[in-house]
């Protein structure tokens, strides 16, 4: 018993050397990564300490060998950090990049690392674009011959930016000093070319402008044609000579600069409406109207006056004759017209007729509640059928049966409105408890069934008031004539 006790405390005793013990392989990684550090190679010797560190990540020795490591390469990236600076203060970016990328080897997160690198791209990126404009750049220094007392680059910039402002006089006077010290800034010398352009460019709008407002339309014509030769760009200046050419009634030509016009600025509005104009005034006068009227809104653009005069002037035969056949059919008119005011007139006096007017204000606005008298009356009077069918709704609508019975019996001698009467007679019977309801609703059925045109016009006061009647009174939903005429009515409303 006793020895076995001793074996298991040899075993206690062997097992922390087991366990910090380091392997072969490890352990010859683990030398060559020291040899590598005591000569100064800090890559292979990082490279060493990381192959020991994946064959036996437990052992003491590697651990503390990785924290001497450790301290040398900060030492190390400390040193090249500082190289890198200097480079970098002396505009040396290609030197400066390849100490910041071989720090990076060693610390992919560095910082200074970093952000050295992304000052180069731009920098680099910079140098291209000067390249580009004609500027020479020594890409090992980033600098313009004497950078620290002068700089193309920078007075370029600031006579780029006062020109995008609109001060092109200064613009150009710095572009001209610019040009005296580096004449072949090919940036600078499209600059300059492209202010001086726009300089004789205003001068020769002005003319045309001025010429313009002081109705001297051949200077305008020439200074605009002048100036669409240099430019041809500026497209708004077919318009202006399209209107000297109008002015000067050469409409064909104007006609050539405003589809021109239209052609390159697509500008429909403008370009239609002038055409309208000038087509008016030459003459044209159903082109006239084709422009002015846009299909899209459906309606025409141009003034009312606009309108009558080219539709005058389009068909004026048209007009003329339609003029002489009015004037001989004058007289007839005017008997006729005669007769229908007597026949209106002798059955009013000046008092009903005023009554009149007031019931119809009445009727449109739904306040003929309280006048229903003065209604009974006028329609006695005119005895028309539209009426009294109207004045049936009215009294039926305030609950009057008897009368509103009898003017729908009066409005059946109409056969358009022959189904409405006798439906609405048949429910005024039906509430007053009347037995030959049912012979009411199959007049109605046949009337909207006949070949005549039930579907009338009405004023929109009725159309309420029979909706509001036909929601009002319960109708049975099965096959009787009620329902029917019902149906028949309803889809009509």
């Amino acid at each position: 018993m006793f020895k076995y006790v001793k074996v298991f405390i040899f075993l206690l005793l062997l097992q922390p050397v087991l366990l910090y013990a380091i392997t072969p392989q490890a352990s010859e990684a683990l030398s060559k990564a020291r040899t590598y550090l005591n000569d100064g190679n800090i890559k292979l010797a990082n490279q060493f300490y990381r192959k020991a560190q994946r064959l036996d990540s437990n052992a003491s020795e590697i651990k503390l060998f990785g924290e001497t490591l450790n301290n040398k390469m900060e030492e190390f990236i400390q040193e090249l950090s500082k190289k890198a600076f200097v480079y970098m203060e002396q505009k040396d970016f290609s030197q400066a990049e390849v100490l910041y990328r071989e720090i990076l080897l060693y610390d992919p997160n560095h910082t200074e690392a970093l952000e050295g690198i992304e000052v180069i791209k731009k920098t680099k990126a910079k140098i291209k674009e000067y390249k580009k404009q004609g500027i020479v750049v020594n890409a090992s220094t980033g600098k313009k011959f004497d950078l620290n007392e002068y700089s193309a680059i920078s007075e370029y910039n600031r006579a780029h930016a006062l020109f995008s402002k609109g001060d092109r006089e200064k613009a150009l006077e710095i572009i001209n000093n610019l040009l005296e010290k580096d004449p072949y800034f090919s940036s600078a010398l499209k600059l300059k070319e492209e202010i001086e352009k726009i300089i004789e460019l205003e001068e020769l709008i002005e003319k045309a402008e001025k010429s313009y407002s002081s109705d001297s339309m051949d200077t305008v014509i020439e200074a605009v044609s002048e100036l669409l030769v240099k430019a041809p760009d500026q497209y708004e200046y077919y318009l202006m000579r399209a209107k000297a050419y109008m002015k000067k009634e050469e409409y064909s030509k104007a006609e050539k600069d405003l589809f021109d016009y239209f052609h390159f600025t697509k500008n429909k509005d403008v370009a239609f409406s002038t055409l309208a104009d000038c087509y008016s005034l030459a003459g044209k006068n159903l082109l006239a109207l084709a422009f002015a009227y846009d299909s899209k809104l459906g309606k025409y653009t141009k003034p009312l006056k606009f309108i009558i005069k080219n539709y005058f002037f389009s068909y004026y035969w048209e007009i003329l004759l339609l003029l002489i056949a009015m004037i001989v059919l004058l007289p007839i008119t005017l008997v006729y017209a005669w007769q229908i005011a007597e026949n209106v007139f002798y059955k009013f006096s000046i008092k009903e007729f005023l009554k009149t007017i007031k019931c119809f204000f009445l009727i449109v606005t739904d306040r003929i509640g309280n006048n229903l008298k003065d209604l009974t009356d006028i329609s006695r009077h005119l005895n028309y059928p539209w009426v009294n069918y109207f004045l049936g709704l009215v009294f039926l609508d305030n609950n009057d049966l008897v009368k509103a019975q009898r003017f729908f019996k009066f409005a059946t001698s109409s056969k358009k409105l022959k189904g409405r009467a006798f439906y609405f007679h048949g429910i005024t019977c039906k509430l007053l408890k009347q037995k030959a309801y049912e012979s009411d609703f199959e007049e109605s059925v046949l009337s909207f069934l006949d070949d005549i045109p039930q579907n009338i016009w009405r004023p929109k006061i009725m159309k309420i008031i029979e909706e509001r009647l036909l929601n009002r009174f319960t109708i049975p939903d099965n096959d009787s004539l009620e329902s029917m005429s019902y149906k028949l009515l309803s889809s009509l409303i």
